[in-house]
C-alpha cells in the first residue's frame, strides 16, 4: 500500500508498528522525537536525523530502537561507501610533522 502526504513530498508506504523490523537496510521515516528519519542497518536503527541524507550518513545507534516506521517508495541515496558521506578520508596524523592526513574522497 502506498500513501502520499503532500505534492512536494515523496511517496511512502503505510506505517508499520515498532515490533516489525524492515526487511532491507536503508533510510526510513520514523515516529521518533529526535528526528523524522533514521537508517536501518539490518540489525539496529541508527541515530535519528532531520533529513534523509543525514540519516544515511549516521553511524551511531539511535537511543530509541522501537518506533513506528514507514518506507520511502523511492530509495534514498546511499552515502559513498569510501567516506560514508563525509567527502573526506582521514588517514590519521603524520608522526614526523604532526600534520593531519586528511584528503578529499576520490570516489565522491
Amino acid at each position: 500500500m502506498r500513501t502520499t502526504i503532500a505534492a512536494n513530498e515523496p511517496e511512502r508506504t503505510a506505517w508499520f508498528d515498532a515490533e516489525t523490523a524492515p526487511a532491507r537496510p536503508g533510510v526510513y521515516e520514523r515516529r521518533a522525537p529526535a528526528g523524522r528519519y533514521a537508517c536501518w542497518d539490518g540489525r539496529r536503527w541508527r541515530e535519528d536525523a532531520a533529513s534523509v541524507a543525514a540519516a544515511a550518513s549516521s553511524e551511531d545507534a539511535s537511543a530509541l530502537q522501537r518506533a513506528a516506521w514507514r518506507g520511502l517508495v523511492d530509495a534514498a541515496p546511499s552515502p559513498c561507501a569510501t567516506c560514508r558521506g563525509s567527502t573526506v578520508i582521514d588517514r590519521g596524523v603524520d608522526v614526523e610533522s604532526g600534520a593531519d592526513l586528511i584528503a578529499e574522497c576520490p570516489d565522491c
